[in-house]
């Protein structure tokens, strides 16, 4: 057997041999699962109030870290900003959305649910959405959310 032909056949053994692990390594998408369809529900939930600029209904979906994360961020900008102008004015208008993958994870004992997928803009353009939950009372509540235009909505992780 010629030298080369060996090569490339070790080569191509080992370019699969990677795939698989890498394959077998990713997390596993749990969109269709019961805990991601109640994620989905969430999230939509979530962006219909984003979308129709309902900012008290996103915070009523919000985990209790998360409201407590903006009331300090709106407690240390009320003097300087109006924190709502800056939102109506800085915030991309949302269109629509698509929700493609959830994941599961643990931090420090407790279960993160992610949600990531598609969003369109009101101006045609597109981009990704990215939500993070952690559970509250048994109901998923939004921990953490980012628009990926450069402005986060989130509030840390």
């Amino acid at each position: 057997m010629n030298t080369n032909k060996l090569i490339n056949k070790l080569l191509m053994a080992a370019t699969l041999l990677s795939l698989l692990l890498c394959a077998a390594c990713a997390s596993k998408n749990e969109i269709q699962s019961t805990d991601g369809q109640a994620l989905i529900k969430q999230g939509n939930a979530y962006m219909t109030c984003l979308k129709e600029g309902d900012w008290e209904c996103a915070y009523e979906l919000m985990s209790p870290f998360a409201q407590h994360e903006l009331d300090d961020v709106e407690n240390m900008a009320g003097g300087v900003v109006n924190l709502d102008t800056v939102i109506k004015t800085y915030v991309p208008k949302i269109s629509e959305w698509t929700f493609d993958r959830a994941q599961f994870s643990t931090r420090d004992g407790t279960t993160i649910g992610y949600l990531e997928g598609k969003v369109e803009y009101a101006d045609g353009k597109r981009g990704k959405v990215s939500l993070e939950f952690e559970q509250d009372g048994g109901t998923w509540k939004v921990r953490d959310s980012e628009l990926h235009t450069g402005i986060s909505l989130g509030l840390g992780k």
